[in-house]
């Protein structure tokens, strides 16, 4: 019998083991997830500076392009 206590006893250690590892994995996967979230909430906010940047070069190289195409 002591065996058998000793088996089960391992059993539900492995088990606990095992329930432990996934949570630490969900718990992982989840912060990646958040991070990433947080990485692209950037990448969204920093866009919108930087295509207004590109949009007044562009503005300026047409308006130097045209100035330089009229001789002036």
């Amino acid at each position: 019998m002591s065996s058998e206590q000793r088996r089960t006893s391992s059993d539900s250690g492995d088990a606990y083991a095992r329930a432990v590892l996934r949570e630490e994995r969900q718990h992982e996967r989840e912060q990646q997830h958040l991070e990433q979230q947080q990485h692209d909430e950037n990448n969204h906010q920093e866009c919108p500076e930087v295509s207004e940047a590109d949009d007044a070069s562009d503005l300026f190289r047409q308006h130097s392009h045209q100035q330089s195409m009229e001789g002036g």
